[in-house]
């Protein structure tokens, strides 16, 4: 068995513009390169401890309203509907876990995921990708996280899992390029390409 892990936020759908202008709204001199410095790390530690960065008391609540209107893109769910039938796919994010299925419910692609673990299950994605590698008793090398930011490739390092990233997200490509995934795509057909490479 082999584990597809997915980041939501700038994987699936593309929330940057929306959580940029939400993040503005309480920090008003916020910058697109200190927005995007907040997903270098954990995103609940970087807020946490980033002094210059204030989280919006209803960054969700917002969000929820503003994501309604986004869609997964087609070929991105053609592919989710292909890798499913020979992969097991997950969904780990800092976004909650209702969120995230209320989005994939709308664009058809709920019923391919295994498992969704949002911020509500742990802030930690550490923990979340050992939960789902505990669950399903593979290894780290059976399983690979599909990110947009560099927090995330490392924190699936920490476990042992190797990344790809996809440069249509939050973190630009040369921003990517200095934690060194195992490869940057820039598009799905690349991603199905990678994925296969690996796994």
């Amino acid at each position: 068995m082999k584990l597809i892990l997915f980041d939501f936020d700038g994987v699936l759908i593309d929330t940057f513009i929306i959580s940029l202008k939400i993040s503005r709204e309480v920090n008003k001199k916020m910058s697109l390169n200190l927005f995007r410095s907040i997903f270098n790390g954990n995103i609940y530690d970087s807020l946490k401890n980033n002094t210059k960065v204030k989280q919006h008391p209803e960054f969700f609540k917002l969000y929820e309203k503003q994501s309604r209107k986004l869609e997964i893109p087609k070929k991105l769910k053609d592919l989710i509907c292909k890798l499913s039938k020979n992969y097991t796919l997950a969904i780990i994010s800092a976004t909650p876990s209702t969120l995230i299925a209320t989005i994939l419910k709308q664009a058809n692609v709920f019923k391919y995921f295994s498992d969704i673990l949002g911020g509500d299950i742990h802030t930690s994605k550490v923990v979340k990708n050992k939960m789902l590698l505990e669950k399903y008793k593979i290894e780290p090398k059976d399983a690979v996280f599909i990110t947009d930011t560099t927090g995330d490739i490392l924190e699936a390092r920490e476990c042992g899992i190797e990344s790809i990233a996809v440069t249509w997200g939050f973190h630009e490509k040369e921003t990517l390029q200095k934690e060194k995934p195992f490869k940057i795509v820039s598009t799905p057909e690349d991603l199905e390409k990678a994925i296969e490479e690996i796994l």
